[in-house]
């Protein structure tokens, strides 16, 4: 009894000072602006796509809007008219009034000698860059050029049964063995997919891991962690900030992936040729899994050098290097994308500090989830996690009271080795 009721009241500490932490992390204002960005972020994305899906380009490619056109060569370009799309054609007089009085910002001159030189000349009224303009020229050209061939098909005595089939040009289908259909927009997505998640984690871990090398040093600093030892034992109180903070975390990143959830396919619908993208419930679980040991492991290094640095401004420069550690697979993202399977990412899949991200971008990019490499990564970062953590506590009971001190690396390793 009396060994349980010591216990039983570390674990009463921890949890308090954990729910002090966690409230005071999600009421500060860079956690929601930081939480809350990404989800009107990804609305914005979803309004500005549903409000342009229904401009640009249509079956033929080309374009909407009317195009007015003097024609002084011999090709035979009649009115055409597909849609919101068409092609008027009038005299150069009149284009001239029209452009002058404002009622066109342009017009194209195809001029007699057309037929040799293939340029036409695009006329405006204001020099001035306008990329709403630019935008419309694309299209205007697109349709321009479709109604030229189509009159030069024509003239050159092809069926009118096969000019749509020529303009249209050759569509090539990418499918799988299973005879799943494959487009570019999908593989674009496949690699941009992996990266989003990487982000949304790895800023979440570290966000929430500077919040407790900032709650560290403050406290430090400022001595109030002195009042605290006095009643609050060094582990529990240490415990209990990871898990206040982690729980911040998780918090965070719950609302961003459900957010992400929500958005995903909502988004994809709106463009072309994507197919459907639905997150995989068990890689959702997966990444859930290395953000929480990849926090414990980041959280307690953290901790760890609040307690060592002398103030903050130290703490940050020491940290800086874990930053550097955890963005190692972003620099060889090439090499995931060429051969996943190579001695570089096994390493960088298994190193702790690089295991998070390194296995975000593995899962993401992988065709089917390779369990061994995730065996073997989980054991290792929740190895180094807890030996992280224990190594952690000591070095924080050991240094949290030294003041513009720092501690020698015999004294680490003695804070470490030893049990109280």
């Amino acid at each position: 009894m009396s060994e349980a009721r010591p216990r039983a009241g570390s674990f009463r500490l921890t949890g308090l000072v954990a729910r002090r932490e966690y409230l005071r992390t999600v009421r500060r204002r860079g956690y929601l602006f930081g939480t809350f960005l990404l989800p009107i972020g990804m609305a914005v994305l979803m309004l500005v796509s549903v409000a342009f899906s229904t401009s640009g380009f249509d079956d033929t490619g080309t374009g909407s809007g009317t195009v007015v056109v003097v024609n002084e060569s011999d090709i035979d370009i009649a009115d055409f008219s597909s849609g919101a799309a068409s092609v008027e054609t009038i005299p150069a007089q009149e284009a001239e009034a029209r452009l002058a009085d404002g009622t066109i910002t342009s017009y194209y001159l195809i001029p007699p000698d057309f037929r040799t030189r293939h340029t036409v000349t695009r006329v405006e009224s204001d020099s001035g860059f306008d990329i709403s303009r630019l935008e419309g020229a694309q299209g205007n050209q697109a349709l321009l050029t479709y109604v030229i061939r189509d009159a030069m098909l024509r003239e050159a005595g092809v069926p009118q049964s096969e000019v749509a089939g020529i303009l249209q040009g050759v569509q090539v289908d990418v499918v799988t063995v299973e005879g799943d259909q494959v487009s570019d927009a999908d593989v674009a997505a496949g690699i941009a997919m992996p990266m989003i998640f990487v982000a949304i984690f790895m800023i979440s871990i570290f966000m929430t891991s500077g919040y407790l090398l900032q709650s560290v040093t403050e406290e430090k600093e400022n001595r109030v962690v002195e009042i605290l030892l006095s009643s609050i034992p060094a582990t529990p109180l240490m415990a209990g900030k990871i898990l206040g903070l982690g729980g911040a975390g998780l918090t965070q990143v719950g609302i961003w992936v459900l957010s992400a959830v929500v958005a995903i396919p909502l988004i994809s619908s709106q463009i072309p040729d994507l197919g459907p993208i639905a997150p995989d419930p068990m890689l959702l679980l997966l990444a859930l899994t290395y953000f929480i040991l990849g926090y414990l492991a980041y959280g307690a290094i953290f901790a760890a050098i609040g307690a060592i640095a002398p103030g903050n401004r130290e703490a940050q420069q020491y940290s800086g290097f874990l930053g550097f550690a955890a963005a190692l697979p972003f620099i060889f993202f090439s090499l995931f994308l060429s051969d996943p399977q190579s001695p570089m990412v096994v390493a960088l899949a298994l190193f702790p500090l690089t295991t998070p991200t390194a296995m975000l971008i593995v899962l993401g990019l992988s065709d089917s989830i390779p369990w061994p490499l995730v065996a073997a990564s989980l054991t290792s970062l929740a190895l180094f996690a807890l030996l992280a953590t224990f190594s952690s506590a000591r070095i924080f009971r050991a240094t949290v009271l030294l003041y513009g001190v720092r501690p020698s690396w015999n004294q680490l390793v003695r804070a470490i080795r030893s049990p109280r």
